[in-house]
């Protein structure tokens, strides 16, 4: 459908927000917090500039001719939200020494988003476009239109400069780990190493019970960046994502950049189950990766993606995924319109973000390497034990219905399914072919058909390639009566993990 496209923006500075720039140190080579600053510049209200006669109205923005502004690096439209808002198409170009850019188009689809609901929602939430990374400028014009639906209120351009840091030009400098199998964590640069200002984040993070799938996003911003601004870059996403969106947070768990490094993103543990605002509506349960730049037409570079496939293998790995299969998620509602709050829907465990919204993240040249980039995860993931379930983890002494264990293997691998005590005694074991399901069902007795005494018990499953290679084997605890919590003695059921960790658990102190 045409737009109509509105005159130039005049775009005068407001006060940024109160943030202070970051401060010369005599450390300043080592990374640190580095506050950025933000300016909100008002453009009003879209007015219907068409009649309903003529279709969905075309509005266009009343806007004037552009002027200087302060420093900024990135740039985006917002607006409050408001889902009935309609479609909203933003052009922009820059100045740059002196010299103005092409007219660019922002991607202006509002699915990297939070879950309704969510932490990330609120008074301050705004819709908008992506933010778009332009390097150093000093001036800005801005057309906007939108078509059907509500109009957008409070339209605004919003100018980031992410601050500057000597650091970043060092930051990833050492030979990195690279990941081999399932359980090696390929090197993750963190928070702290690209200057993450962490008083500008909101409240604490949230955690899903597990990870079922993996999203696949790009940033849609410039591919011409350098090792030394990268660090700056996702600063200046992470303020557009608090300041400008309204989240809590940066939106993506990590981040991977065209030098094939990879950063941690949301904050809360780079290995644990954070509930990040990527893909709107499927949150809960998944993980999301975007890669630095614009992969519409361009191809990500073959250390992104070696680094993407890493980072999946490990992740999806941890959680016991299998990257060439399927897994359901539920809509929570929110920046998805393809399937409405308490749909259900079988995702890939490696898909794009388009899979999940109407978007073109993350990009046509990525999404059409989607197969080979499940089938390079798969190979570094191994013969390795997957979707294990077990039916119960507590369970009254003298109970007389068994506690169920399946799960499923990759590749043509054998397996054993194993109950010991906490200091590895054997107490009851199964095996099978490659052929055979994992599954055993434990009855609370021993190998000679006694019963169990009260105590911990572990679950242990590994599966063996017919070369002799191996993944990490999946363990769980099985708590059989309630445990005494006096003196050296183990905790109370509910005091353990169902995920146990190999090792006998500590005494809890003296009373």
């Amino acid at each position: 459908m045409p737009r109509l496209l509105s005159s130039l923006a005049v775009l005068g500075v407001v006060t940024p927000a109160v943030l202070a720039l970051p401060v010369a140190t005599p450390h300043a080579s080592v990374p640190h917090p580095v506050a950025p600053s933000v300016s909100h510049v008002a453009l009003g209200a879209a007015p219907a500039s068409a009649t309903a006669s003529q279709g969905p109205a075309l509005r266009r923005m009343a806007l004037g001719l552009a002027q200087t502004t302060k420093r900024f690096t990135t740039l985006g439209v917002t607006w409050q939200h408001d889902p009935r808002v309609g479609e909203v198409s933003a052009e922009v170009r820059w100045r740059r020494a002196g010299t103005w850019s092409q007219w660019r188009s922002l991607d202006a689809d509002s699915h990297d988003g939070p879950d309704a609901g969510s932490v990330d929602t609120g008074s301050t939430l705004r819709d908008g476009t992506a933010p778009l990374w332009v390097g150093p400028a000093d001036g800005v014009q801005v057309r906007v239109s939108t078509s059907g639906g509500v109009s957008p209120r409070d339209v605004r351009v919003d100018l980031v400069d992410p601050g500057t840091s000597s650091a970043d030009a060092r930051v990833g400098a050492s030979p990195r780990d690279s990941a081999t199998a399932m359980q090696d964590q390929p090197a993750i640069l963190t928070r702290a190493d690209w200057g993450a200002d962490e008083s500008i984040r909101r409240g604490n993070p949230s955690y899903t019970s597990t990870v079922k799938v993996g999203f696949v996003h790009h940033t849609a911003t410039a591919n011409d960046y350098t090792e030394a601004q990268t660090a700056a870059m996702i600063r200046s996403i992470y303020a557009y994502h608090v300041m400008s969106n309204g989240w809590s947070d940066i939106g993506y768990n990590y981040l991977v950049d065209r030098f094939g490094r990879i950063w941690e993103g949301r904050a809360g543990g780079i290995t644990r189950a954070v509930l990040g605002a990527h893909t709107g509506g499927f949150n809960v349960d998944s993980f999301g990766a975007s890669l630095l730049g614009t992969f519409s037409t361009s191809v990500p570079p073959a250390s992104t993606l070696t680094a993407l496939e890493q980072l999946f293998a490990w992740k999806l790995g941890s959680y016991y995924r299998n990257p060439t299969g399927t897994a359901a998620l539920r809509s929570a509602g929110g920046g998805t319109s393809k399937y409405p709050a308490g749909t259900t829907h079988t995702f890939a465990v490696v898909s794009g973000h388009r899979d999940a919204g109407n978007t073109s993240c993350p990009g046509d040249a990525t999404y059409a390497r989607m197969g080979s980039i499940r089938t390079a995860i798969s190979a570094l993931v191994g013969p390795g034990v997957v979707n294990p379930t077990i039916s119960a983890t507590k369970v009254p002494l003298g109970s007389t219905k068994p506690v169920a264990i399946t799960a499923s293997t990759r590749a043509a691998a054998s397996w054993t399914l194993d109950i010991t005590t906490p200091l590895g005694a054997p107490v009851r074991s199964w095996s099978g072919t490659a052929a055979e399901p994992v599954a055993g069902s434990w009855d609370l007795t021993d190998a000679s058909g006694a019963p169990v005494p009260m105590g911990a018990y572990l679950v242990t499953a590994r599966a063996t390639a017919s070369d002799g290679e191996t993944a990490r084997p999946w363990a769980s605890t099985v708590i059989v009566g309630t445990l005494a919590t006096g003196k050296g003695a183990w905790l109370s059921p509910g005091g353990f993990s169902t995920r146990f960790s190999g090792r006998a658990p500590s005494p809890l102190p003296s009373p």
